[in-house]
């Protein structure tokens, strides 16, 4: 099988991208207090033999905390802010922000925004979808397809911009 040069592109991105992600995700899991855990120990091992010795500390960031909003629980200390709902917070193009978002990047803007590039995961056909991803001129890939992304530009003290 003959390999031309695209191929052989994307198949080294593919690769190189997996490298980095494993490496990534070793780090994280390694990093300290990373990993939740319910039993204190003094070295941050989870070793049974190092439980109960000196002052200790948890691995982890400590029990959720009920959200009175029931949105998201977090462990104390941490706080969220939400930025876009769907069917509520208007997009540019003046249509509502898509549901299911599933994964968002951020990407340094203009005058120390940041904008936030949110993926929707919306199955099937446009119609069956109330607020689908709008069709932007000259950017859309499958105008047949409800999901996709929508980008929101975030202000320095964490407000969105209006359009």
């Amino acid at each position: 099988m003959a390999l031309n040069r695209r191929d052989f592109a994307r198949r080294s991105a593919g690769a190189g991208a997996g490298l980095v992600l494993t490496g990534a995700v070793g780090a994280l899991a390694t990093a300290p207090e990373a990993l939740a855990a319910d039993e204190p120990d003094a070295y941050g091992t989870g070793r049974e033999e190092d439980r109960g010795k000196g002052h200790g500390h948890r691995l982890g960031y400590g029990p959720l905390v009920a959200d009175p909003d029931g949105l998201l629980a977090l462990p104390e200390g941490f706080a969220y802010r939400v930025l876009t709902r769907s069917g509520v917070t208007r997009l540019e193009s003046g249509e509502f922000t898509p549901s299911n978002h599933d994964g968002t990047a951020a990407f340094a803007g203009p005058r120390g925004t940041t904008y936030l590039v949110n993926n929707h995961e919306l199955k099937g056909p446009r119609s069956r979808w109330t607020h689908p991803v709008p069709l932007t001129e000259g950017l859309v890939y499958d105008p047949a397809a409800a999901g996709g992304c929508t980008v929101v530009e975030v202000h320095r003290d964490g407000t969105v911009a209006e359009w």
